[in-house]
């Protein structure tokens, strides 16, 4: 019984330790209108070595994780299989776009990767 109740602290903290990512842009969209939050949209591909030290690194942060969370719906889009509704044009991954969801206005962006306490600092003053 300990061993279950252990195991099952372990999983909730490595699952409470990550950013909920939407699935699609419209549901990313709808939430953050209903929630009242901003919308975090992350351009990537699977092969991009600054993208992946974002995703594996920096936004698994436990402060990153809390205030995004709290603050945004996220969403990554692929620039190669989601090329058709990528809302804003980039010149180069990652690529973060933070947008007024009710009207899909861009407030801010942060082009390549970083790393943990200035993203931090980039999320916190989006306004």
């Amino acid at each position: 019984m300990k061993q279950f109740l252990l195991m099952s602290l372990l999983t909730i903290s490595v699952f409470a330790s990550s950013i909920n990512f939407e699935k699609d842009l419209t549901s990313a969209k709808q939430k953050a209108v209903a929630e009242n939050k901003k919308l975090m949209i992350m351009y990537s591909t699977p092969t991009c070595p600054e993208c992946n030290y974002m995703k594996k690194k920096v936004l698994k942060n436990e402060q990153i994780v809390s205030y995004v969370n709290e603050n945004f719906v996220s969403i990554i889009l692929d620039i190669k299989e989601d090329e058709k509704i990528l809302p804003y044009k980039f010149i180069g991954i990652p690529t973060f776009y933070f947008v007024n969801a009710s009207n899909m206005e861009l407030i801010g962006k942060k082009i390549g990767g970083t790393r943990e306490e200035q993203f931090l600092e980039i999320v916190k003053n989006i306004k």
